[in-house]
């Protein structure tokens, strides 16, 4: 990509924000730091979108309780974490994991596919939401390599080069994943909150403000 690094996925429904601007978004919860995280977030006073899996629902339904009283948002990820690999199958997953979240959701209803795989608008919902910056959060969540530290450091470099932007992060893993890992949460090195901890200071410190998704929350 023309030298640039591969830590970013436009799609076509993904809202521009401000200059200098930041909007955290976190897929794949809710999760077991998902309340947690929540609280972390309204304490430093930073707005936060929460793109959940309908699978993971029954497993953490609690934690919705808790961002949405919290002050941040929920919007849909899928039922199950697969691509939207055509505009029938992305309505249809979108149907299922909103009627498991329809208490929680806001007057707009933000998703984002699987891997961000399958741009396609779907009526009623906004999107579909892609990322500016992701940090490979996923490989320390599954012991692979990454570490807090590189993570923070790849969102900063990504959003200090393009003045801005989505963050992509995950609270949680895809219940279907870890059942085809025949893994369990003892197996996982869930570190979202450090690394959302360590982030906001780093980009606090390089003059970045936070915003919502639809930066119609004011900055910090």
């Amino acid at each position: 990509m023309n030298g640039e690094p591969e830590n970013f996925r436009k799609l076509s429904g993904s809202p521009p924000l401000p200059p200098r601007c930041v909007a955290l978004t976190f897929d794949d919860g809710p999760g077991p730091q998902s309340a947690d995280l929540a609280r972390l977030l309204r304490q430093e006073k930073v707005p936060a979108m929460f793109f959940v899996l309908g699978e993971n629902v029954p497993l953490h339904r609690g934690a919705l309780d808790v961002i949405v009283d919290c002050g941040h948002g929920i919007a849909l990820h899928g039922d199950e974490h697969k691509p939207f690999s055509s505009a029938a199958i992305a309505k249809q997953q979108l149907k299922r994991c909103r009627a498991k979240v329809r208490d929680y959701l806001g007057k707009a209803i933000w998703f984002r596919p699987p891997y961000g795989c399958g741009d396609f608008a779907v009526k009623g919902y906004c999107g579909p939401v892609g990322w500016d910056a992701d940090g490979q959060d996923w490989e320390i969540t599954f012991r692979q390599g990454q570490n807090v530290a590189g993570c923070v450091n790849m969102i900063v470099s990504r959003l200090q080069a393009i003045n801005g932007g989505i963050v992509l992060l995950h609270d949680y893993v895809p219940a279907s994943e870890m059942r085809q890992k025949n893994l369990s949460d003892s197996d996982l090195d869930l570190r979202v909150i450090e690394i959302t901890s360590s982030l906001i200071a780093r980009l606090r410190g390089e003059g970045f403000s936070f915003v919502g998704l639809d930066a119609s929350v004011g900055s910090t």
